[in-house]
């Protein structure tokens, strides 16, 4: 646990209401005024902070009836982020096992509404593609005034401590509760961590509940960030010139990581726009949640630099500090890779990345974050051709745990038919049928997001087959990497990099330019004419022609082709090149 508290409370033994947040000081401990070294739950600075904040004692979150874990299920989620070994699916419970067999993509009556129960149904297939940690996204109640959508935005949350009604089976006789865990222990019976989604801020019936949670302007009027008005700020503060927080909020977030961790049996949470809370907000929580559980993982919804910003009421993102304040891993930019005109664009973000892994402790990692649910479907910058190239990349680029969106597998272009409409059934304030198109639906009750194109699928499985053979596994999660020039490729759209380790090299070989074929001669020191060429990769689209002679590729790419070969360059590190190693 943590020198951060000892930095960060002044704490006495007197102490009975919340203390304030002084500026980073060693804290002051009975009998002794250093700072002391981490110890068991129970003494550490820790417990005693949330016992004189009321938050030890206080209503405590009743275990679910039959709680006990999987046999032989072990939750190793912040490992698989520290290692690069987390291969991530988004999913929406209301969408996941839902049936949509009559009418439009709503789901009305003689469909089936997506449930915890029939969720499980998809999991196999998640299993077979190579998925090995869920991120789910908000289970709670949405929000009924204000609301965005028919079924009410995932992300305004009317209770952080409660399960969707509308996602719970009324056919089965557990509680929401235990449904819930039912779910969690499924997909660890097949070996798939849960991550859930932890929303920023409040539905407006959340906030006329509990204004001591909310921020408000200096006119009272309360917080609501640019765009997004059926939510509300949280107000992470008590006293911000003392930096003393909201004991209520924290108390109320304590209570969220309870639930995960005692009644749910969740591996992690991912913290949506974690920038909406302080440093300090997220060290109590990260090292609360690993007093329970050690290995429980945090993602940070942080970008590398937030390319909105300054959105309304929003700071800056800094990706550092929620590293350092508990995070294991972050979103970072890889959703802008379509803006990006060409392969230094993506070299230039790799080592961005490399470069601040050597100020952090080792093993912070980001996801590759190509295609989330705030983002255009990766079909539209490209069909196919574009989703099987960002596979590819997701397979082999460092320091990244593979990231795809439910729908991604079957080439789901997010558009819906009901976009732009009313209905009359509507469990909100609402009757506009809200999308942001192009984007997986958050706001309805609506269709599985199932695309036309299962090939996307086939591909994606062959590059995690490729990542996880254990020939390769280790060079491309711990291997450095090395960017490669090419020659002859004036617009510089053939992207050329090696992964090594241990005398072993990839190579990586594609073509940014999914409209044409693109040439060029690619330098790899140490390659020989005789070199045989073997992609691992499955084949699509346009036919490639590789020749390799001594110490060069010379290529003609297929537009938007990825290929993967493994190449005798032993002593390629030692040859000059560029060579980046992520810190683990």
């Amino acid at each position: 646990m943590a020198n951060y508290l000892d930095k960060y409370l002044n704490i006495t033994p007197t102490i009975t209401v919340a203390p304030k947040m002084a500026e980073p000081t060693a804290v002051m401990l009975p009998n002794n005024n250093q700072p002391k070294a981490p110890q068991p739950m129970g003494t550490n600075v820790l417990e005693r902070y949330l016992q004189n904040q009321g938050v030890v004692g206080a209503t405590q979150v009743n275990a679910v009836n039959n709680s006990k874990p999987v046999q032989g299920y072990k939750n190793n989620l912040r490992t698989k982020f520290q290692n690069n070994e987390a291969t991530i699916m988004g999913v929406i419970i209301r969408s996941l096992g839902a049936k949509n067999n009559v009418g439009n993509e709503l789901i009305r009556e003689g469909d089936v509404r997506g449930t915890l129960i029939n969720a499980v149904d998809r999991l196999d297939e998640l299993k077979e593609l190579g998925i090995n940690t869920l991120h789910v996204l908000p289970i709670n109640p949405p929000g009924k005034k204000n609301a965005f959508g028919t079924a009410g935005s995932v992300y305004a949350p009317a209770d952080l401590l409660k399960v969707d009604p509308a996602i719970v089976d009324p056919n089965d006789p557990r509680t929401p509760d235990e449904q819930f865990k039912y779910f969690t222990d499924e997909c660890h019976k097949r070996g798939i961590s849960v991550m859930l989604d932890l929303p920023s801020c409040a539905s407006y019936d959340l906030f006329l509940e509990r204004p001591d949670l909310m921020a408000f302007e200096k006119d009272g009027t309360p917080k609501t960030p640019g765009g997004w008005n059926d939510i509300r700020m949280f107000n992470p503060w008590k006293d911000e010139s003392k930096r003393e927080l909201n004991k209520e909020l924290l108390d109320y977030h304590i209570k969220f990581v309870d639930k995960c961790i005692k009644n749910w049996g969740v591996d992690g949470i991912r913290s949506d726009v974690a920038r909406t809370k302080p440093t300090e907000f997220w060290h109590i929580l990260t090292d609360y949640s690993r007093s329970l559980d050690p290995e429980f993982a945090w993602l940070a919804e942080s970008y590398t630099y937030e390319d909105a910003s300054p959105q309304l009421n929003m700071n800056y993102d800094r990706p550092q500090d929620s590293l350092r304040a508990g995070f294991d891993s972050y979103y970072g930019q890889y959703h802008i890779f379509h803006e990006w005109t060409n392969a230094q664009d993506l070299f230039n973000y790799v080592r961005e990345n490399i470069n601040m892994s050597q100020e952090l402790e080792p093993g912070k990692s980001l996801i590759g974050s190509f295609g989330t649910h705030d983002d255009i479907s990766i079909m539209n910058h490209g069909g196919v051709t574009f989703t099987n190239l960002v596979s590819g990349l997701q397979a082999t680029l460092p320091m990244l745990n593979p990231y795809y969106f439910d729908g991604y597998q079957s080439g789901d272009d997010y558009i819906y038919d009901f976009e732009g409409t009313t209905d009359e059934q509507t469990d909100t304030d609402s009757n506009e049928c809200t999308v942001h198109r192009g984007r997986p639906d958050i706001f309805n009750f609506s269709r599985p997001l199932i695309g036309d194109h299962p090939e996307c699928g086939d591909f994606m499985k062959n590059t995690l087959d490729v990542r996880n053979d254990k020939k390769y596994h280790d060079i491309l999660t711990k291997g450095s990497f090395i960017p490669l020039n090419v020659e002859k490729n004036d617009n510089d759209q053939i992207i050329a990099f090696a992964r090594h380790l241990n005398g072993k090299t990839l190579l990586v070989v594609a073509n940014r330019d999914v409209n044409a074929r693109q040439g060029g001669s690619i330098v790899i020191p140490g390659l020989k004419e005789s070199q045989k060429l073997n992609n691992l990769f499955k084949s699509y689209g346009e036919n490639s022609t590789l020749q390799a002679s001594d110490g060069r590729l010379n290529v003609d790419l297929g537009s938007g082709r990825i290929h993967l070969f493994e190449i005798d360059t032993p002593n390629i590190e030692s040859s000059g090149v560029e060579v980046l190693k992520q810190k683990q």
